[in-house]
């Protein structure tokens, strides 16, 4: 049994990274050859290096390098191998009982292993690196305080370590990633891809599923040829280049997606997020972050606070909520629902009808290709080129409506406290009920008049079609 105290623990990980720790020391080596019948090769190592490949089909070949400040541990520390069996062979480093008495001691056992391709493997290390490659079985390699490094390697995966970075490259089976304290780096694995991390960043390139759950670690994710999950916190995330659907949850910290083919689903708080090129529908919930995007081949549900949102090329039915920050949103296919409170509200080129409900900010549209009904108060309402029916409610602003195309449609305009200026169409016929409080009515086109005051007009302009209501208290309404 091995019984060492704290400050002798901190001597063996300074051995692992440097093993030139004595001038004195005392170095054997290790070697053993066994025939393979088959079965799982397992390695039980702990204070050093393990580094397997492959080699002969029909053995296994162990070769250690043993390093000790005293002879006599150095000559005691043992090397098993077990006899070859159907079940494979054991391989364990042994260490003798130790006692200290105020003298410092170090000692370290790196193993080389050759083995058969073919066979599975199982490590389990402690206070060392582990490197692995070539491998075309299934691996478990769980490692304590220690680098990991696997290459080339087929079948079903498993990485576990701690205090260390994990690095995975060009795997074609599924694989299971865990680490805690160091970085995870994974390459090209073609199988069923889990990363789990905390204390680090997790980079992935050319995965085929991918599900990542990390802590305090930025995440990179690039070519995803199926779906993507990612849950994250306090850092970074960027996601390029997925061809299944995304589904992103992050907090304290900044949101990059690009180029996702399917749907996309993000969440994030206290971060920005920036998107564009999503080829379906896409999900947006933020909280005290900005959203900005462009390019979504489907509808589009945002919901914000706190921070500004601007969406650009939305391929379906959109809808926005915010709270706190400005709204902007232009080229829409598609019905267009803006709620937002505390902040203007811009919508161009709507290809769809226009709903906005706004609190405290002032709403501005144009180019509207179906209705449009507004909610505003405190700041004007100012609309342009409207080919469906238009409805305002504003209070303490005014409203300006130019520039109306399309058939005839109704028309109501109601304020309080502001204004009211109306272009009517030239060729529209509408009858016109327009009243004011504290304020005059003016008209620049003719209308055949019904009854008219200094504060009211109601009459007919052209065939008198449609309907127009125009209602304001302590403002003016003008035609032109």
């Amino acid at each position: 049994m091995l019984r060492i105290n704290k400050w002798l623990i901190s001597a063996l990980l300074l051995l692992v990274a440097a093993p030139a720790f004595c001038e004195d020391r005392f170095e054997r080596t290790f070697s053993r050859t066994q025939s393979y019948q088959g079965g799982r090769i397992s390695i039980d190592h702990s204070m050093g290096a393990v580094s397997v490949r492959p080699g002969a089909d029909n053995e296994v070949r162990v070769h250690a390098l043993i390093r000790s400040s005293d002879a006599e541990i150095g000559k005691a520390i043992n090397i098993s191998v077990s006899t070859s069996s159907a079940n494979g062979i054991a391989i364990r480093t042994e260490y003798p009982e130790m006692h200290f008495h105020g003298h410092s001691l170090s000692y370290s056992v790196d193993i080389d292993v050759t083995m058969p391709a073919s066979a599975p493997l199982t490590v389990h290390n402690r206070f060392g690196s582990v490197d692995v490659a070539g491998l075309h079985a299934g691996s478990e390699i769980v490692n304590a305080q220690g680098p990991v490094v696997l290459r080339d390697s087929r079948g079903p995966l498993r990485v576990e370590s701690s205090f260390g970075s994990i690095l995975v490259e060009r795997s074609s089976g599924d694989a299971s990633v865990q680490n805690a304290n160091g970085s995870v780096r994974v390459a090209n694995v073609d199988g069923v891809l889990n990363v789990t991390n905390r204390f680090g960043a997790v980079t992935v390139n050319d995965a085929h599923s991918l599900t990542i759950r990390n802590a305090n670690g930025a995440v990179e994710v690039l070519r995803v040829t199926g779906n993507a999950t990612i849950v994250n916190t306090f850092d970074n995330v960027n996601i390029a280049n997925v061809s299944g659907d995304l589904d992103l949850n992050n907090q304290n910290g900044r949101v990059d997606v690009h180029d996702v083919k399917g749907r996309a689903s993000i969440r994030n708080t206290f971060g920005n997020i920036d998107f564009a090129n999503i080829g379906r529908d896409l999900t947006v919930i933020a909280s005290n972050g900005a959203v900005e995007g462009s390019h979504v081949g489907g509808g589009a549900s945002i919901t914000g606070s706190f921070d500004t949102i601007s969406l650009r090329d939305i391929g379906g039915p959109t809808q926005i909520r915010n709270s706190n920050g400005n709204v902007t949103a232009l080229d829409i296919r598609g019905n267009l629902n803006i709620d937002t409170q505390f902040g203007l509200a811009r919508a161009e080129l709507i290809k769809g009808s226009l709903e906005v409900d706004n609190a405290n900010g002032g709403v501005t549209a144009t180019d509207v290709s179906g209705g449009v009904r507004i909610h505003a108060s405190f700041a004007p309402v100012l609309l342009k080129t409207i080919a469906g029916r238009v409805t305002v409610e504003n209070a303490n602003g005014l409203i300006s409506v130019s520039d109306l195309r399309g058939a005839c449609a109704d028309i109501n305009l109601k304020t309080t406290f502001g204004s009211i200026k109306l272009d009517v169409p030239r060729n529209g016929g509408y009858n016109v009920d327009a009243r004011t409080s504290f304020g005059s009515i003016t008209t620049a086109i003719p209308i055949t008049t019904t009854s008219k005051t200094d504060n009211t007009l109601v009459g007919r302009i052209g065939d008198g079609t449609c309907h127009m209501l125009l209602q304001t208290a302590n403002g003016g309404i003008a035609l032109e």
